[in-house]
């Protein structure tokens, strides 16, 4: 955190305006720019956009070199969605569950050489992403790109419904990482743990503050489960490549 991002105001605790945290807690420190060949273009629900405690959508934005991020739940008429839709210089997809069979291996003949990739991002819980694949129709169309589930989420503090949901930051670490292996991008484990790093950090904190007997937050009800156990007893509902990845 630079002095230029933060924000003092007397009375108040000191806040950071770029990674949107407590000046206590900032996470810049941890964001390090990372320029992939894919342009990241995520699409923020409103509520996402008011999260201060647990959102990584905007973290992930922070760390990827010519990302954008635009707000908003119908993207029908959003001048700069609608600008790159038409732009022939970019080829664009979005990340979203796929139906069976049509994930990004079936089109990905079909890539045209010499444009740019550009990935939409539906950055929402399940059921706000949901809602904004529906309203905006001309991103129905594009091709999708699915996600192959072998693990669960790492978002230690956050109740996640699904084993195959993830946290938005994960689901392009995972994207990248597939990616690559396909030679589609130039991304390994030195890169993975630059973009996780903010989010390790974040739920580090987390942890440590609902152990805090002092503050209200404390955990009564003990530790965080870990990965395992939030896999017991309890049966995914996803299937094949398709992946419920929560906002945050």
């Amino acid at each position: 955190m630079t002095r230029t991002h933060l924000l003092e105001v007397e009375g108040h605790r000191p806040w950071c305006l770029r990674c949107r945290r407590p000046g206590a807690v900032c996470l810049c420190s941890e964001i390090t720019s990372l320029r992939v060949r894919t342009k990241f273009v995520f699409l923020m629900h409103p509520k996402e956009d008011k999260k201060i405690k647990n959102g990584t959508g905007r973290i992930a934005h922070l760390a990827l070199d010519r990302s954008e991020l635009l707000v908003g739940l119908d993207f029908r008429e959003h001048p700069r969605v609608v600008e790159l839709l038409a732009d022939p210089a970019y080829d664009c997809r979005v990340l979203y569950p796929a139906p069976e069979g049509e994930g990004e291996e079936a089109s990905e003949s079909s890539r045209p050489p010499g444009r740019t990739p550009v990935l939409f991002v539906i950055d929402g819980t399940w059921p706000c992403a949901k809602k904004m694949m529906k309203l905006s129709t001309n991103l129905h169309g594009l091709p999708r790109h699915s996600l192959d589930v072998d693990r669960p989420s790492e978002f230690k503090t956050k109740h996640q419904p699904d084993p195959a949901c993830l946290a938005t930051i994960e689901a392009v670490d995972r994207t990248l990482h597939g990616l690559a292996a396909r030679g589609l991008e130039v991304y390994g484990a030195q890169e993975s743990e630059r973009l996780l790093a903010p989010f390790h950090r974040m739920v580090a904190l987390g942890i440590a503050h609902a152990a805090d007997p002092g503050p209200g937050s404390y955990r009564r009800s003990g530790p965080f489960p870990t990965g395992e156990e939030r896999r017991k007893g309890r049966t995914s509902t996803a299937s094949g490549r398709n992946v419920m990845f929560r906002g945050g």
